[in-house]
């Protein structure tokens, strides 16, 4: 028996030993095949980019759909703005009663008696002491009647209906409009110059158009109801005779 114990100590050693390698040996799994492995590797890094370039798409479509959005209510914005605007200059004038009906009659008389004293040739033959008389009559009401648009244009601006751009039916160019009149009106009869007296007919043509609907072209001489393009000849004529334009209401609210 004594001989038998060490070969059999070894003998369990050798069992056991033989045990402990095998639980290693079985949990390691066989290598793949590299080709699948890249494969695998090909595909993970596609589903990458295909991620990424979803991300991209849908980044790019909010900033679309933002952009659109801002456009949208950048046109919102000028739409409302322009129907301000046409508002504004569109709106009706609610004149004192009589004031509107005297300045209609005042351009349409005035602006006959031109039409049958200059027209078709008559302006060669002028009589200054006929003209003369009418200029005194119009300058006499037309610094009557401008205190009472002078006053439209007061109570306008207190309710804060006029700004710095012109209305259509806009008192403030019609009172400018009046002044004109009668400083060229003074310059043609004191100096007895036919050219002073084609430019008082032409603002009452003007006039005439728009106040009482004549139809008809316009010279551009009147201011009223976004007119004047032409003024310039008007303030080169009145300042050539030694005398100071009136200012139009732009022109006095900047030199305050």
């Amino acid at each position: 028996m004594k001989l038998y114990k060490p070969m059999i100590g070894m003998l369990v050693a050798v069992l056991l030993s033989g045990c402990s390698d095998s639980p290693e040996k079985e949990s390691k799994e066989p290598d793949k095949p590299k080709a699948e492995q890249t494969e695998q590797e090909r595909n993970t890094k596609q589903d990458s980019q295909r991620e990424e370039q979803s991300k991209e798409k849908g980044t790019r479509n909010e900033e679309q759909s933002s952009k659109q959005e801002d456009r949208s209510e950048n046109q919102q914005s000028k739409n409302a703005e322009y129907e301000a605007i046409r508002s504004y200059v569109g709106q009706k004038v609610n004149w004192k009663p009589g004031v509107k009906e005297s300045i209609q009659k005042f351009v349409r008389d005035h602006h006959q008696f031109y039409e049958d004293t200059l027209t078709y040739g008559r302006i060669k033959n002028v009589n200054w002491e006929q003209q003369k008389k009418h200029a005194d009559a119009l300058i006499k009401e037309a610094k009557a009647i401008i205190p009472e648009i002078t006053e439209q244009i007061k109570t306008m601006e207190q309710n804060n209906l006029l700004d710095i751009v012109s209305i259509d039916d806009d008192p403030r160019d019609l009172k400018l409009d009046f002044e004109v009149l009668e400083v060229v009106l003074e310059i043609a009869t004191s100096q007895k110059d036919t050219t002073g007296l084609v430019y008082t007919h032409r603002i009452l043509h003007d006039l005439d158009v728009e106040l009482n609907g004549t139809k008809t072209h316009k010279f551009g001489m009147s201011s009223y109801y976004h007119g004047g393009e032409n003024r310039p000849e008007l303030w080169k004529y009145i300042e050539k005779n030694g005398r100071e334009r009136p200012l139009s209401w732009n022109e006095q609210k900047s030199k305050r």
